[in-house]
């Protein structure tokens, strides 16, 4: 059962302050990995009576007795550490963030198939290729969405369309302008100011008035992984160019830590207080200038996860400034 007396007299020592935690078990073997805002906190919760905790947690805290604790200047900082040790010491009762090598690729594949799919390793060539994606079954559902929205065919080209074809057993998939019709469709689709999603909330609206809750469902499940697949493309296509200066505030603390972010990456930190900040800022600039943003950014599934993190806080928790 949780060492209850052991954490106790750990915690009149451990702060409120952003950071990551290791659950132990008696061996010293690494249990679970999590981050906070406020370590102790967070720790005390797992001391307090919760009737609504799910088995697996139930079960990690029977063999839960100790805790280390490791404080970062942030919360981007916690996570990005977090990030890193789940990947590195794969602890049983952490589920996300762990297995990279089950992210992959969307891949609309060159001539003669024009065929899409769903990828685990990315292909040397294609016409399309849109990851790495990190949440499969949203991955797959997009890939439904086209198979069924509009098919992409899957046999032998023919200019003018195979014997199928012409007896009317197919559609014809496989002609060129077929071929190109569909490539637009792809390329539309994925546009933020397409017409798309209005036209598939239409139709899941008659089939919830039809009754057919079912085909309603599954219409509801694909533009999800549609929506999904549209916003990592243009996460994607933003980092390309990426590149500001990021500032947060050091909690419990009057100083600030800056981040030269290019291209997904972070490139260098500078803490010290706003009187520096022009000091600081000029720094960081000159730094970046030295440092040549690359003409096609590879992104890997081992790092999408940390480039995920740095996105998201660029986008929403951080105050920018311009490079």
């Amino acid at each position: 059962m949780i060492n209850k007396n052991h954490i106790k007299n750990k915690l009149q020592n451990i702060l409120d302050l952003p950071g990551v935690y290791k659950m132990l078990d008696k061996q010293g073997n690494i249990l679970y990995v999590g981050k906070s805002i406020a370590l102790k906190k967070r720790i005390n919760s797992y001391l307090a009576k919760e009737v609504r905790r799910n088995n697996k947690i139930k079960h990690m805290l029977s063999h839960l007795y100790d805790v280390e604790v490791y404080y970062t200047d942030t919360e981007l900082d916690a996570l990005l550490l977090e990030c890193k040790w789940i990947q590195l010491y794969k602890p049983p009762y952490n589920t996300a963030l762990m297995y990279t090598q089950r992210y992959g690729y969307l891949v609309l594949e060159d001539q003669p198939h024009y065929e899409l799919k769903w990828c685990r390793v990315k292909p040397s060539k294609a016409l399309r290729i849109i990851g790495p994606l990190t949440h499969p079954r949203l991955s797959r559902q997009a890939e439904e969405f086209y198979r069924v929205q509009y098919p992409f065919m899957c046999c032998k080209a023919e200019p003018n369309g195979c014997m199928k074809t012409a007896f009317g057993k197919c559609e014809g998939y496989c002609k060129e302008e077929d071929r190109v019709k569909r490539l637009a469709f792809f390329d539309e689709s994925l546009k933020e100011d397409n017409h798309l999603q209005q036209k598939i909330m239409d139709q899941i609206e008659v089939y919830s008035a039809n009754w057919e809750f079912e085909k309603a469902g599954a219409c509801y499940e694909q533009l999800k992984g549609l929506n999904y697949i549209r916003s990592i493309k243009e996460m994607l296509n933003k980092i390309q160019t990426q590149q500001m200066i990021g500032r947060m505030p050091i909690p419990h603390t009057h100083l600030y830590k800056y981040y030269l972010i290019q291209q997904g990456h972070i490139q260098k930190t500078i803490r010290g207080p706003l009187s520096e900040e022009a000091e600081i800022i000029e720094t960081l600039r000159k730094l970046a200038k030295e440092e040549k943003l690359q003409e096609e950014v590879v992104f890997l599934k081992e790092n999408i996860d940390e480039i995920k993190i740095i996105y998201s806080f660029s986008e929403r928790k951080m105050y920018r400034i311009e490079v």
